[in-house]
């Protein structure tokens, strides 16, 4: 038997690439931006260091990273590039799953995917004018908190449906009988609530606590960027929780069950292209998404007051993976693609519908121009 390759999608293929370009490039500029901001918090430390200091003055090393290049320039970029291939994607892809598509649980939990990746998109806007304003946030201390908020609700929303869509497709597949007894659309609907309402609140402190800083040696306000004075060991406690049950745990049922059933259809003999294209995006999610984010996340809340000086080396790698977490948008679109068979057939009729369209509307302007033609001849 002649093996077939692996259709990849160039779609998946440009955002991949996109992404690692994206990582490398910026860990290129981090390196230098870091050098420019190590000399001036040397200068404006002497600085302080003759002037009597104040509670509400912001960090010499803080005020270097919040001007530098990074966070003025790269991350607004970073984030528009971000809005304008997901907010197009992930609403084709809610239309075709709410709409179009037969209404089954795996769909059902791909849809609500759709909607955590619809609803981070939504606040990008006021995200890239946040950055490209110099850090300055003008929209409100309400709208800070909820801009925080749905960034982490998106993260672990995405983290766990995906992990929800793989254990559905690993009682399908590797286990169809145990999955014949069970009330799938009762079991998928209160799964899917239960973890709208644990992603809540988990995000509800980011809703309690102040996200917005004003400081008296700077002219611009905080979002979410240098954080007040907090419990420390609350704080660590807090997001180590979310790192484990929001991150690790879903990550390792995520792949063993992807695992096992590319391993039961490796030997059945079945075709398992779509299997491996779509544990290939997933893994890729997790490790170039969110794995940066979690661990920046956990190291960054544990030594804000511990080690401040590791802190504040840390803060801009932190910032940075937030940013290629958002990716995560761009990305789900493409899983819906290799999760859903009706999802990609109603995919491709939609695109072979605009082709006809297109076709059919250029005939008719040529049969126009020709008439109008033979009409001046006249």
């Amino acid at each position: 038997m002649t093996q077939q390759h692996v259709p990849v999608s160039a779609p998946a293929v440009c955002a991949m690439i996109l992404l690692f370009h994206t990582f490398f490039s910026l860990c290129q500029t981090v390196n230098s931006d870091q050098e420019s901001n190590l000399r001036e918090g040397r200068v404006l430390r002497r600085n302080s260091t003759r002037n009597n200091s104040c509670k509400s003055c912001l960090d010499a090393s803080n005020e270097a990273h919040l001007t530098g290049l990074v966070t003025t320039k790269i991350l607004p970029i970073i984030y528009s590039i971000i809005l304008l291939i997901g907010l197009p994607a992930n609403g084709l892809a809610f239309w075709v799953l709410a709409a179009k598509t037969k209404k089954i649980p795996s769909t059902f939990l791909l849809m609500n995917l759709s909607i955590a990746d619809l609803f981070f998109v939504l606040v990008l806007p006021l995200k890239v004018s946040y950055y490209f304003l110099g850090n300055n946030w003008l929209f409100g201390e309400i709208l800070c908190r909820a801009t925080s908020a749905l960034f982490y609700g998106n993260i672990y929303c995405s983290i766990l449906f995906l992990m929800c869509i793989s254990v559905d497709r690993y009682i399908s597949l590797v286990h169809p009988l145990m999955g014949r007894g069970l009330p799938r659309w009762k079991a998928t609907v209160c799964v899917s609530f239960g973890i709208w309402f644990v992603v809540i609140a988990a995000v509800t402190p980011f809703l309690l606590q102040q996200q917005s800083s004003n400081y008296a040696n700077v002219a611009f306000t905080t979002c979410h960027d240098v954080e007040v004075e907090r419990s420390s060991d609350w704080f660590a406690l807090y997001f180590l929780i979310l790192v484990i049950c929001g991150f690790t745990i879903p990550f390792v049922v995520t792949v063993y069950c992807y695992g096992a059933i590319l391993i039961k259809l490796i030997w059945k003999k079945k075709d398992h292209r779509r299997v491996t294209c779509l544990l290939v995006l997933v893994l890729l999610t997790f490790i170039l998404c969110f794995s940066p984010s979690n661990i920046m996340l956990f190291l960054h809340s544990l030594w804000y007051k511990q080690e401040r000086h590791k802190h504040n080396q840390l803060y801009i790698w932190y910032t940075i993976a937030q940013a290629l977490s958002s990716f995560s948008a761009c990305i789900d679109p493409f899983i819906y693609y290799y999760a859903s068979q009706e999802f990609r057939t109603m995919v491709k009729s939609a695109v072979c519908c605009c082709k006809k369209r297109n076709r059919q509307s250029s005939g008719r302007t040529s049969d126009e121009l020709i008439l109008n033609k033979s009409a001046s001849l006249i």
